[in-house]
């Protein structure tokens, strides 16, 4: 098992663990909780100044345009 271990890249208990079938599977994910929060992360990646947007800003400030 050391061997599968290491090829795969995961720790030994890990792998025992879910060969066993004692691993505890993941909860699943709740996109529900997310909708507080949603329009809050928008908000603040679109108020956001992007790459373009300072690459030109940069260009007129230096007079390179």
């Amino acid at each position: 098992m050391s061997a599968v271990a290491e090829i795969l890249g995961v720790s030994r208990s890990n792998l025992h663990a879910r060969a066993t079938g004692s691993a505890k599977p993941r909860r699943r994910y709740h996109k529900a909780q997310d909708a507080a929060v949603v329009p809050l992360i928008t908000a603040l990646v679109n108020g956001r100044v992007k790459v373009g947007q300072m690459a030109a800003q940069n260009v007129a400030t230096l007079g390179l345009g």
